[in-house]
């Protein structure tokens, strides 16, 4: 029932549908691939959501980035408390995705489309079901927040593209790719030929010129430049 809701592209019909457990929410993220999707807005806390749901956002996002869709993932900044998160988050970040980061986020939730949303029942309830929400008028409050979030959380440096990445050399540029992919140091070394003292040195010193504060931001960010 729930995929032939996702799959229908009657978007004047609107219908709000509780969804009881993760894995109902999980199985709706599988079954927005059998959608075509044009734009995808991810928000991202730790809970209340389980590491099903996680996984099935990370492969939605990857696949819809590859099918040529804007995905958008809002995320907590300090990922690294939960290292399953973050290598879900890297995934997103090499496939492609725009990623921006914040020290809270309260809410989840998964706008496809600007017609159709997963939301928590009650966002002030830390355990809250789900809800299936479809059709503009009900979607529209939920992706106003999140455009709304999503704008305020933009880095003061706005360069994207091949231009942000003008010094860039060539060390550095397959360093990142390797950052990104999830390599340690070790492995950079070993894939570049370079010391892993010139290594470190390397990565340290992009991380300041973009301002992370942490290897794994460091990844997003050089994703969300499009300087990888």
């Amino acid at each position: 029932m729930e995929s032939q809701l996702l799959v229908r592209s009657d978007t004047t019909r609107t219908t709000l549908q509780p969804l009881t457990d993760s894995d109902s929410v999980a199985a709706l993220l599988d079954a927005l691939r059998l959608r075509t999707v044009r734009e995808l807005r991810l928000a991202l806390p730790r809970r209340p959501y389980d590491r099903r749901v996680r996984e099935r956002a990370a492969l939605l996002s990857s696949e819809l980035v590859r099918r040529g869709a804007q995905v958008r993932v809002l995320h907590l900044a300090d990922v690294a408390r939960d290292p399953a998160q973050a290598e879900d988050l890297r995934r997103i970040a090499a496939s492609g995705a725009q990623l921006r980061a914040l020290p809270h986020l309260p809410i989840w939730m998964a706008v496809a489309d600007r017609d159709l949303a997963i939301v928590p029942s009650d966002p002030g309830q830390g355990d809250s079901p789900a809800t299936l929400l479809r059709g503009r008028s009900l979607v529209a409050g939920h992706q106003a927040l999140f455009d709304q979030v999503w704008a305020s959380s933009a880095p003061r440096d706005n360069r994207a593209g091949p231009a942000g990445s003008a010094g860039l050399d060539e060390r550095e540029r397959e360093a990142l790719v390797l950052l990104a992919q999830g390599l340690t140091d070790e492995g950079i070394s070993r894939r570049t030929g370079l010391s892993v003292r010139t290594v470190r040195r390397t990565i340290a010193g992009m991380m300041t010129r973009m301002g992370a504060q942490s290897r794994f931001q460091a990844g997003a960010e050089a994703a969300r430049r499009q300087w990888i």
